[in-house]
């Protein structure tokens, strides 16, 4: 799947959140029954049959993947720019001080390793925690601007629902948050790409078109000519074998130390450009040191970043509640039945809610009644039928006699049944509801399935909860940013 098209995806899905379970029925049941797909390929097949259908709805991922590649072009465009002006502001000379070899290399093969050694260490130890608060506040910045943009850019209208879709895909990262890293990197390592590729050309402009003078200088005693030459000998290994000039001589280090006390290099006493055919050998070194430890890593990374962007994309479980129900709808026949005689008017209670399996796909779940929820036997019976599971343990939560803080969930850590809550609509969501459903998700780990089933329980039996119950529990719980919970009114009994 492509960034654009689980994009779209989400678009989808948050737009049909707003109908109802039977209208999402006839429309999508059955669409792929007996097809040999892939999950996928199903979603893929969805969402060109709905883009057709729905041409003036929002289908958003081709303008995001276009605007991540105006982005990208920026930062390319960024820096070669800055890399250019790096390397002719470092390769500037005027005919007094050459040019010394140190600061070009500090700032193009020192910083770059150390940069280098950073990105590196962030993907194998715990030091990307120390970016949290950084790429916390890049995010921030972007909800701030985001809406700013959509409405200028779109107009009021169409930038409410870009506002709904970005609230919807801070709600369901914790699905692709293996993705992000990698868009991001790729980002960051075409900008250094270009600066470095910049800096390259910048290096072969002034090499090409003007004469320049190389020096090399230092406080330090023990730095003396030969351990410079063993310094910068260690660095040019990786490609001397390539480019045997790129490898400085010993003859070259000599030559071209230089003394700012006296103004000339040491080797020659006074002249300042002595041995003329030396001072100016250092370039093809340098060049090669900032093509190998600059340009090189960062082509490196950004293939990686391209790569493993492509590779998580195509690996997405897309398992959570919302993917499990369409995907059963899309791909199970869909059965109507139907008198060719004129039917009766249909009775006055409420009609029963189909029968859905439970999202992890689970033959047995475990049901929690949620503040003094009855527990007649037809109650049971309907979370068994919805759900399609059986029901092997029941539990109190909230009540009277269940203080919250005396609930041991631990009990439900081993295995891959679902969970299933059983509430009563007409009581709105608390702290307590939400409490409830962190230490339940932190008892069954962050990919089991947990469902919120609201009814009416009473004398008359268990019948579904309201349509606004319903809708007032769904954006209650969405706070918790949880895409495997589930919330559905429960089938009423006959």
């Amino acid at each position: 799947m492509t960034l654009a098209a689980l994009i779209d995806l989400e678009a989808q899905l948050a737009r049909d959140v707003h109908l109802e379970p039977a209208e999402l029925e006839a429309r999508d049941g059955g669409l792929a029954a007996g097809a040999q797909l892939d999950r996928s390929a199903l979603l893929g097949r969805w969402l060109d049959a709905r883009q057709a259908a729905e041409p003036g709805q929002l289908h958003p991922g081709r303008a995001v993947a276009g605007a991540l590649r105006w982005i990208r072009a920026a930062l390319v465009v960024l820096g070669l720019a800055l890399g250019w002006g790096a390397a002719s502001a470092l390769l500037h000379y005027t005919g007094q001080e050459p040019v010394n070899v140190w600061d070009f290399l500090l700032a193009f093969v020192g910083v770059q390793l150390l940069l280098l050694l950073l990105l590196l260490s962030s993907f194998f130890l715990p030091v990307a925690a120390l970016g949290a608060p950084l790429s916390g506040l890049f995010r921030g910045l972007v909800a701030a601007l985001y809406p700013r943009l959509a409405a200028r850019v779109l107009g009021e209208g169409r930038a409410a629902e870009w506002r709904a879709l970005w609230h919807r895909l801070r709600s369901r990262r914790s699905l692709y948050q293996k993705v992000e890293p990698w868009i991001l990197l790729g980002l960051t390592q075409a900008f250094g790409v270009a600066f470095n590729a910049g800096a390259l050309l910048g290096c072969l402009r002034i090499v090409a078109f003007s004469d320049v003078a190389f020096s090399w200088s230092t406080t330090l005693l023990q730095l003396d000519a030969a351990r410079f030459h063993g310094l910068v000998h260690a660095l040019a290994r990786p490609f001397a074998w390539l480019w045997p000039d790129a490898d400085p001589s010993r003859a070259l280090v000599e030559a071209t130390r230089y003394s700012r006390l006296e103004g000339a290099y040491l080797l020659s006493g006074a002249g300042r450009t002595a041995r003329p055919e030396l001072v100016g050998a250092w370039w093809p070194f340098l060049v090669s040191a900032l093509a190998f430890y600059g340009l090189l890593p960062r082509l490196a990374m950004l293939a990686l970043a391209r790569i493993w962007a492509s590779r998580v994309l195509s690996r997405l479980p897309l398992d959570d509640a919302e993917l499990r129900r369409l995907v059963r709808r899309l791909s199970e026949p869909r059965v109507e039945t139907r008198s060719k005689d004129a039917e009766l008017a249909p009775p006055a209670h409420p009609a029963r809610t189909p029968a859905r399996p439970m999202p992890g796909g689970g033959t047995r779940c475990t049901v929690v009644l949620w503040r003094d929820v009855p527990s007649p036997p037809e109650l049971e019976a309907a979370v068994a039928r919805q759900t399609r599971c059986t029901v092997t343990a029941v539990h109190a939560a909230g009540g009277r006699d269940y203080g919250e803080g005396k609930l041991d969930w631990t009990s439900l850590r081993d295995g891959s049944d679902p969970v299933v809550v059983v509430a009563e609509g007409w009581e709105a969501p608390d702290k307590g509801v939400l409490r409830l459903m962190r230490e339940l998700r932190r008892a069954l780990g962050p990919r089991r399935h947990l469902a919120v089933l609201l009814a009416q329980v009473g004398p008359d039996g268990v019948r579904p909860s309201r349509a606004s119950e319903v809708r007032l529990w769904e954006e209650s719980l969405a706070s918790l940013e949880d895409p495997y919970l589930a919330v559905e009114p429960l089938g009423g009994t006959a």
